[in-house]
């Protein structure tokens, strides 16, 4: 098997698994008062000083949550309403998750007046637009630091400087998922007062997520006990928060040679391709390519037939028929969003995996277009 859909999800690492198993022994509920119920608490709290200091946060401010997708609704849902009253102005990008746009959506619909940047070729988003869409009633901004779909790091802290000289209440979230241990998205190099990251994109379970929240309010969206300071109530995932731990304890190995590897065989190999955003800004774990005359699910499936599992985009849209929002955000034509395929790595995958891929590629490709366009 040759794994190429590492944005989608990791593989659970063996520290992980042996992590989540130690701790579905230890089944005390870690707010009960006796001894199981204290040995839960440990695992929680040494998991949330882990990804605290991954952060450069302090760990009171780190919230665990059921995922990514969860995270950023209690980001965007629970600062937005929190400062309503204060400025009613939220901006994002054309190019965010789904899991944040359909939250700006909810809030426009809310009376919230919501701006949507644009992105540039690059797949960048355009920085001068948002310093005049921001101003004094701006109360949140949310920018993702690495794009699901392009691999492309975003100008995070170019526009949460922007945000806050021009904002004194101003709030900016960005959502961490892909760049978590791969690049640096600390709070000191993002600027950002919300962080969101997610366990399973960095060889953890799935299931668990957490919000770094350096903020003075939040509106909570679920109800309950007095968990997590009541921000995000509920019974702890103790299992799935020591798997996210253990990944994040770990290094995630650089990806550059492997990216480069594909890309440049890609290159050489077959005509008619195209890399969707600019290499310059380029996480190098994400490689986005356009295949001219391809219909990128029947190329997707033909890969899966030698048990290469690449992707046509974000899993958490992969449902809907609609082409690409990120590439059509970017200026790709219809033909280059259709025929687009993503590329994720991981340090589990060989060079000898790389070329084996390159190989196949090479030879279906021109199979494929030869009968697309009988």
């Amino acid at each position: 098997m040759i794994y190429l859909d590492n944005a989608s999800t990791t593989k659970p690492s063996d520290s992980a698994i042996k992590a989540v198993c130690d701790a579905m022994e230890r089944f005390g509920n870690p707010s009960s008062l006796h001894s199981l119920g204290l040995e839960g608490e440990k695992i929680v709290e040494k998991s949330r000083s882990i990804i605290a200091s991954e952060l450069g946060v302090d760990k009171k401010s780190v919230y665990f949550t059921s995922g990514g997708t969860e995270a950023n609704n209690m980001a965007i849902f629970g600062c937005a309403r929190a400062l309503k009253k204060r400025g009613a102005r939220i901006i994002t990008s054309k190019i965010e998750h789904p899991s944040v746009l359909e939250s700006f959506r909810a809030l426009e619909s809310e009376g919230f007046e919501v701006i949507y940047l644009d992105s540039d070729k690059d797949g960048r988003v355009d920085v001068c637009q948002a310093e005049s869409a921001i101003n004094e009633n701006t109360s949140l901004v949310s920018i993702m630091t690495v794009n699901n779909e392009t691999g492309i790091i975003q100008p995070v802290s170019e526009i949460s400087r922007i945000l806050h000289e021009k904002s004194a209440f101003g709030v900016m979230h960005t959502d961490a998922v892909q760049a978590f241990k791969k690049t640096d998205c600390s709070k000191a190099a993002t600027g950002a007062d919300l962080i969101t990251v997610s366990s399973h994109k960095i060889h953890g379970p799935k299931g668990v997520g957490a919000l770094y929240a350096g903020v003075n309010r939040l509106n909570a969206l679920i109800y309950g006990g007095g968990q997590q300071q009541a921000i995000r109530p509920g019974t702890e995932n103790v299992p799935g928060i020591a798997g996210f731990g253990a990944a994040a304890a770990e290094t995630y190995g650089s990806c550059d040679k492997l990216y480069d590897r594909l890309k440049n065989q890609i290159l050489a190999n077959i005509s008619d391709v195209k890399i969707n955003g600019a290499e310059k800004y380029a996480s190098k774990y994400v490689l986005n390519v356009s295949f001219a005359g391809i219909k990128a699910e029947v190329l997707l499936h033909t890969l899966e037939r030698y048990n290469i599992y690449v992707s046509t985009g974000s899993a958490c849209s992969s449902h809907k028929p609609e082409p690409s929002h990120v590439l059509k955000a970017m200026g790709c034509s219809a033909d280059d969003t259709g025929g687009a395929i993503r590329f994720s790595f991981s340090s589990d995958i060989t060079e000898a995996d790389i070329d084996k891929a390159s190989e196949i590629l090479a030879k279906e490709i021109p199979m494929l277009r030869k009968y697309t366009r009988r």
